[in-house]
């Protein structure tokens, strides 16, 4: 299995995670079915069935921020749901099949770290992105996630980290980094 650079392998054996509303997440598939058409374009496997579009849910406590990088993402052919706080965002993922997670770091009640430890204890396989304008993340913090993208940083960036995290989690080979200038960027 190829791994993304501060990729953690945290498992437990019967992981939980109880929402504000006293529900109940164990290790379960999460097969709920999703009516979502991504601005009518489907993907299509070699063999003509259709799949549907990557998940991601993006969480970040700048609410203005949020409807674009949804349209960003959905752009480049993602569902995205958005949640303006951690524990909003946790409730998504109770109730939503979903590929990967995208957390700011720098966030009021519950900071980017409590959520992607939170994350990583009730659905460890589930790829989490901490993208943060925070010059100053603790280095204990790149352990927990899956990869590192700064806000300041390129679309491009943002793209290659997020199918490398989705490739790593499907089991796939990740794509080629990008490379600008000569120089090879770093998710």
């Amino acid at each position: 299995m190829h791994r993304v650079k501060g990729q953690q392998c945290a498992r437990l054996s019967e992981p939980s995670f109880t929402s504000g509303s006293g529900r109940q997440a164990t290790n379960r598939s999460r097969r709920e079915t999703d009516s979502y058409q991504s601005s009518g374009r489907k993907k299509v496997r070699r063999s003509g069935r259709a799949t549907r579009p990557k998940t991601l849910v993006w969480i970040d406590d700048y609410e203005p921020g949020l409807p674009v990088y949804q349209a960003l993402a959905e752009s480049l052919g993602f569902r995205v749901l958005t949640a303006s706080s951690g524990r909003s965002g946790l409730e998504l993922l109770l109730s939503h099949r979903v590929d990967a997670v995208v957390v700011d770091y720098e966030m009021p009640v519950m900071n980017g770290e409590a959520v992607a430890k939170l994350i990583k204890t009730n659905w460890p396989e589930l790829p989490v992105i901490l993208f943060s304008g925070s010059s100053l993340l603790p280095r204990r913090v790149k352990h927990v996630v899956d990869a590192v993208c700064d806000k300041a940083g390129s679309r491009d960036a943002l793209l290659s980290a997020i199918q490398r995290v989705l490739a790593t989690k499907d089991h796939q080979r990740p794509p080629s980094p990008v490379v600008a200038s000569g120089h090879q960027q770093v998710a």
